[in-house]
């Protein structure tokens, strides 16, 4: 099965096209007044993984759940997913000096591999 997500966007409306096989499955069609921006950070809960896109659709505590794609990850994500389970455990102190980094993910990795 072929899946693909279409994506058009402009300055006060987004409009989201899941297809499956070239058939439209969902339509989504978001209006800009929502009070995010891309590049924000959220502690969210992993809801699906779209493996077939590589993504997985996250709880942040919206009516929708957030669309998060691999490469949006950031090469650093398993130290900062380490240093956040250490801190809401009170293991870790908020100086981050000598926290010691876990190794980069991989530019073309699986989601499934890091969340």
């Amino acid at each position: 099965m072929k899946t693909e997500l279409v994506i058009s966007a402009s300055s006060d409306q987004a409009d989201i096209a899941l297809l499956e096989d070239g058939r439209l499955q969902e339509l989504i069609k978001e209006k800009g007044d929502d009070s995010f921006s891309v590049g924000d950070v959220y502690l969210g809960t992993v809801k699906k993984l779209a493996t077939s896109l590589n993504a997985a659709f996250v709880d942040v505590g919206y009516e929708k759940d957030a669309f998060l794609h691999y490469n949006d990850l950031g090469p650093q994500i398993k130290s900062w997913q380490t240093y956040l389970r250490r801190t809401l455990k009170g293991k870790q102190l908020s100086n981050i000096t000598n926290f010691k980094a876990e190794p980069n993910i991989e530019k073309d990795g699986n989601i499934g591999d890091v969340l």
